[in-house]
């Protein structure tokens, strides 16, 4: 699995908290870094590409797709990111303070915490699983070896979290800029019904 953040948006350039609300497109350097991506990842012969159902995410998947052409995109939006409720599209700064409570919350494992009107790490936890089941599965039975998914970053760090430490604790310990990805070689022999093994 190659698990890849979004290129660059406006709302990123301006510090602005982008959750599930916000489906903004990638702004002039938010493409350059998805054309690099792609670049990045041409000698890997990419069987399908994933894509959550936000504009960021499609537009960093589809510059991958152009040096992939047969692989498939597929647009999920169990891969969209986390709802950050009432600071959606709120400046860090000022959404700094609802938030830190919250992921602080995370840290200490509450993941049910939630901001006003927003996802708990739990609930995308659950759905991001879901897909990567699916994904699993569906990569078994096709005989798909190598796929991407662009995602986003708190997306991103769950999925890490789970894959790796087994720990939504360790959310933050998995960091990401705009267009990096992570690589993670999955061994599946038969249907995967868990991430747990």
């Amino acid at each position: 699995l190659y698990l890849a953040r979004h290129g660059q948006t406006a709302a990123n350039a301006a510090s602005v908290l982008q959750g599930s609300s916000l489906n903004g497109e990638l702004n002039e350097r938010g493409l350059r870094q998805a054309e690099a991506l792609a670049q990045g990842l041409k000698d890997t012969p990419i069987d399908r590409i994933y894509a959550s159902g936000l504009r960021r995410a499609i537009q960093t998947a589809e510059k991958c797709q152009v040096l992939h052409p047969t692989a498939p995109l597929t647009k999920d939006a169990r891969l969209n990111e986390i709802s950050w409720g009432i600071v959606d599209g709120t400046d860090f700064k000022k959404a700094k303070p609802i938030m830190t409570p919250v992921t602080e919350q995370w840290k200490a494992g509450d993941f049910d915490a939630r901001i006003e009107n927003g996802e708990s790490a739990q609930e995308c936890q659950d759905r991001i699983v879901l897909a990567v089941i699916d994904i699993l599965n569906e990569s078994v039975e096709k005989g798909h070896r190598n796929v991407l998914l662009c995602l986003h970053g708190r997306l991103l760090r769950v999925i890490m979290a789970t894959l790796v430490s087994r720990d939504l604790r360790t959310m933050s310990d998995f960091p990401h800029t705009n267009c990096s990805y992570h690589e993670v070689s999955v061994e599946v022999n038969s249907s995967v019904t868990s991430l747990e093994d």
